[in-house]
Order: C-alpha cells, then sequence, then structure tokens
C-alpha cells in the first residue's frame, strides 16, 4: 500500500510539474507536428527522444514528397534516429535534399550502418558535402542495379 501511495505522490508531482509519466502519443504527435511546419529544429532535437515505434506511422501520413525541403528536412531530423523499414521511403526521397546532413543520415538508415557517418567528417566533426555526395552516389547506382 505504502508503494502505491509513492506512485501515487510522485505521479502527481510529475504531472504538477508538468512531466507525464508516459508521453501521450497524440500530444507528441501535435508537437512535432508545428516543430515540423515550423522548422523549429530545436524543439526537434528534444523530440527525438521522444518517438516511439507506435508514432511512425502517424508521422509518415503526415509526410509527402511534394513538401518543401524545409519541411522535409525537419521530418528527416526528427526520424534521424529510427531504423523501421516504414521510414525508408522518406529516406529515399531524402537522398536528395539540398541539406547534406539529411543525405547523411537518410543513408546511413538506408543501409542499416550509422558507422558511415564518421567516413563523412571532416578532422574537426564536420560533414564534408562530396563524401556524403559521393557514398550516395554509389548506393544509388547499386540500387539501379537491382
Amino acid at each position: 500500500m505504502k508503494t502505491a501511495r509513492f506512485t501515487f505522490a510522485l505521479l502527481a508531482i510529475l504531472a504538477a510539474e508538468g512531466v507525464a509519466a508516459r508521453p501521450d502519443p497524440a500530444t507528441f504527435l501535435d508537437r512535432a507536428t508545428r516543430a515540423i511546419d515550423t522548422q523549429d529544429f530545436e524543439t526537434i532535437e528534444g523530440l527525438r527522444d521522444e518517438v516511439r515505434p507506435a508514432n511512425l506511422p502517424a508521422l509518415v501520413k503526415k509526410w509527402n514528397a511534394n513538401l518543401p525541403w524545409a519541411k522535409k528536412d525537419a521530418f528527416i531530423a526528427l526520424l534521424m534516429d529510427q531504423m523501421d523499414p516504414i521510414v525508408h521511403p522518406m529516406m529515399k526521397d531524402a537522398l536528395n535534399s539540398p541539406t547534406p546532413e539529411s543525405r547523411a543520415y537518410a543513408l546511413c538508415i538506408l543501409k542499416g550502418d550509422f558507422k558511415l557517418l564518421p567516413e563523412w567528417l571532416d578532422k574537426t566533426g564536420f560533414l564534408i558535402p562530396a563524401k556524403v555526395d559521393q557514398a550516395v552516389a554509389e548506393y544509388k547506382k547499386q540500387q539501379n542495379k537491382k
């Protein structure tokens, strides 16, 4: 009984502080959609930890290949940690992004290997667009052979 009271008290404190015990999927989707629509990359960065497999279908439904690149890049930034095949169509499109970071994340996801990323960085940790472009071209060439 003491454990139940402690748990209830902890949940009450968290709720009073505005911290939910479990992120509400609808609330997450609303916040993510607003952040994507406004290209609020600071909020997107914070939301990356809240992305759950259950959120992916709803997020993917909101994505459209005809969106402006700024919004599509925001989607990629939010989903850059997701390896689920449901995001692959988005990532294939992201290979054509004008943003090298989006191209790099997309290629890592499509190849299922984030260990590729260091190959495309300079000594100071910045992405080298030409190396990303070369890797994307090689990937596309391999895909065309299939």
